[in-house]
């Protein structure tokens, strides 16, 4: 089955990329995930951080831009759904029984404000380090409190909490309590990896679509959707495949879900 599949895939990524033991890796490769450069286990930069880094020395990010874009155009937000950790971590949280519901859809805005601001902005004016930069979004990023912040107090036993600590660590609070009502609800508001990389959804080489000779309107591929694309209006019906949505992370939930094998992918590789 394809979740069955994606998971696997889900959690493969999650060991490979956090396999460092003997600090080898680089940060001048990164693929468009939300993955800390800071763990001391990581192989790759965050495309975040390195952004960050640039700016810093007021010199534009091209390389990192153009790699992370370029990958978005092949796979669009393929790796969201199927390699990101940080969207593992929330799709477990979510199973977990609680009460379920959906943001309004304007909140689907506020990732590239988190984007231009806490990246770009903040970045170019004041860097990424902590102590100038408290509002960089390394330094605000919940992937960083699990990965570095978290690890670093069990480690040396130092559970103070200063300013920058707190800030982490609440937003990794807001987020966990968040990721149970809302699917996905960090990719959704929060992060500029996928604000990033959203527009490369339009030009993927991987489609999905629907057929609408066999499509019965029954609306499980919208109900089920974790990022609440409106999959039933967004295919052949409209000329459009569903993932030229920039909310799509290519998941294949929906086609999944489908009871009539009414949606289909290109791809030999994510097949049922």
């Amino acid at each position: 089955m394809l979740s069955t599949k994606r998971r696997i895939v889900q959690v493969l990524s999650l060991i490979l990329l956090n396999t460092n033991f003997r600090g080898m890796g680089t940060e001048t490769v990164c693929i468009p995930v939300m993955n800390c450069e800071a763990c001391a286990w990581a192989w790759m930069g965050c495309p975040i951080g390195m952004i960050g880094s640039n700016l810093a020395f007021r010199e534009w990010p091209i390389f990192v831009l153009i790699s992370t874009l370029i990958l978005g155009a092949v796979l669009g937000r393929f790796f969201c759904g199927w390699v990101c950790p940080m969207g593992l971590l929330q799709d477990m949280i979510h199973k977990i029984p609680s009460i379920k519901f959906k943001l309004p859809s304007w909140t689907k805005w506020i990732k590239y404000a988190f984007l231009l601001i806490t990246v770009f902005i903040f970045g170019y004016m004041f860097g990424k380090e902590p102590e100038v930069s408290p509002f960089y979004f390394c330094n605000l990023c919940p992937t960083a409190a699990i990965q570095v912040v978290i690890p670093d107090m069990l480690l040396y036993q130092d559970f103070s909490l200063d300013f920058a600590r707190s800030l982490r660590l609440g937003i990794l609070i807001v987020v966990l309590v968040l990721s149970l009502g809302v699917h996905r609800g960090f990719c959704k508001v929060m992060c500029p990896i996928g604000a990033l990389i959203a527009i490369t959804n339009k030009f993927s080489f991987l489609s999905l679509k629907l057929n609408k000779h066999s499509c019965i309107s029954c609306g499980k591929c919208d109900t089920k959707c974790p990022m609440d694309v409106e999959v039933m209006d967004s295919p052949d019906k409209t000329g459009r495949a569903i993932n030229r949505s920039t909310e799509c992370i290519e998941c294949l939930t929906c086609e999944q879900t489908c009871p009539v094998n009414a949606i289909n992918n290109n791809s030999h590789i994510l097949k049922k």
